[in-house]
C-alpha cells in the first residue's frame, strides 16, 4: 500500500544538497530504508527514463510511489530545461545537442521539438512538436512550420532523440530535414539545424 510522503523538518531540508541520492528517494517517498533497494535495481539516469508502471515493476515498490517519484524526475528535468531556455545561444550543432540533450535523452521513446531564435540565435521559445513509440514519430511539415511562425521565430532548431543509442539519421529523417530546409526558407524562417541526441551523449546533425 503507498504511503504519504513526511514531512521534512527544517534541518533535513537544509542538508538537501549533502544527502546521498538514495536518502533524497526516501525523501520524496516518505518511505524509510528503501532508497539502496531502490538503487541497487538500476542507477539513477536509468530509472528516470521508466514509466511509472515500469519503475514499480523494476523497484517493487507500490504504483502510486513509483508515479511520486516519476513525477520528481519530470520535475527534474522541466528546471534543467526551463534553466538552459533562458537566451541559450544556438548556433551550432553542438550546443544544440546540449540543450536537448537532458530533456531528451534519457526517454524510452522518441520525441521532436523546435526551437526558436531570435536575430542573433538565441532561444525565444521551445516546444513539443510530437512525441512517438520506441523508434519513431510523425509530423506534418505544415505542424512544425507553423509552431515555428507562432512563437515569432527568426529561424529554428529542431532536436529529437533515438533510444536506440545510434545517432545515425534515418532516410526519414534526412527526408523531412531536407523538405523542411525548403519549405522554410520559402517562408524566409531558415532551419538553422536538426540533430538527433542519445543516452550517450552521442549526437548526429541531419545534414548540417
Amino acid at each position: 500500500m503507498s504511503r504519504a510522503p513526511v514531512d521534512a523538518p527544517a534541518e533535513t531540508a537544509a542538508e538537501l544538497p549533502t544527502a546521498t541520492d538514495a536518502a533524497l528517494l526516501e525523501m520524496v517517498l516518505g518511505l524509510p530504508g528503501v532508497g539502496p533497494r531502490i538503487l541497487g535495481t538500476a542507477a539513477l539516469p536509468s530509472l528516470d527514463r521508466l514509466s511509472p508502471a515500469a519503475l514499480a515493476e523494476r523497484t517493487r515498490i507500490a504504483l502510486g510511489d513509483a508515479t511520486r517519484l516519476a513525477a520528481a524526475f519530470e520535475l527534474g528535468r522541466r528546471t534543467h530545461a526551463a534553466r538552459a531556455r533562458r537566451g541559450a545561444l544556438l548556433t551550432d550543432a553542438a550546443r544544440v545537442a546540449r540543450y536537448f540533450g537532458p530533456r531528451l535523452a534519457s526517454l524510452i521513446h522518441e520525441e521532436l521539438w523546435s526551437a526558436a531564435l531570435d536575430t542573433h540565435g538565441r532561444v525565444r521559445e521551445a516546444r513539443l512538436l510530437a512525441r512517438g513509440i520506441d523508434d519513431g514519430l510523425y509530423v506534418g511539415a505544415a505542424t512544425v512550420l507553423r509552431t515555428a511562425l507562432d512563437m515569432a521565430a527568426l529561424s529554428f532548431v529542431l532536436a529529437h532523440n533515438h533510444p536506440s543509442g545510434d545517432p545515425t539519421p534515418t532516410p526519414e529523417d534526412e527526408e523531412m530535414t531536407l523538405a523542411l530546409r525548403h519549405l522554410a526558407s520559402e517562408l524566409n524562417v531558415p532551419l538553422e539545424a536538426h540533430v538527433i541526441v542519445t543516452p550517450s551523449g552521442r549526437y548526429a546533425a541531419v545534414h548540417e
